[in-house]
């Protein structure tokens, strides 16, 4: 008796979850820590300059220093817009901007710079 009643549930549940194997699930989303170390991936790996208090460091450089300044502030970085504004944006020694010169001279603000990478990442 039990069975008989239970039975039609059961097709419809097994039904269900075959239906649910086959359909595309949508692109996850990238957690915040994983876009923060996209964006030090961006820094690391593109052929730009990082201008750091008038001294130029390269990508490979300034991914450990701003990785070593993240890890300082981790308890205030939850997000990657935390880390654009708390981490990548400025010198707490003498509050100047940091800089990227890209390889056509440009310079930009560091902040607009991730800013940009992460619209980028989000697109993808």
């Amino acid at each position: 008796m039990l069975l008989r009643t239970l039975l039609p549930f059961l097709l419809l549940v097994d039904s269900t979850s075959a239906f649910a194997a086959d359909t595309p699930s949508p692109k996850a989303a990238l957690s915040e820590q994983a876009k923060i170390s996209a964006l030090l991936d961006a820094l690391e790996t593109s052929d730009v300059t990082f201008i750091r208090n008038g001294t130029a460091m390269s990508g490979k450089d300034a991914r450990k220093h701003l990785q070593g300044k993240l890890d300082e502030l981790s308890g205030q970085v939850h997000t990657a817009n935390d880390f654009i504004t708390k981490v990548a944006t400025q010198s707490r020694e003498t509050g100047k901007p940091y800089m990227i010169r890209e390889k056509d001279g440009k310079e930009v603000p560091s902040a607009d710079w991730f800013k940009y990478k992460m619209a980028r990442l989000i697109q993808k």
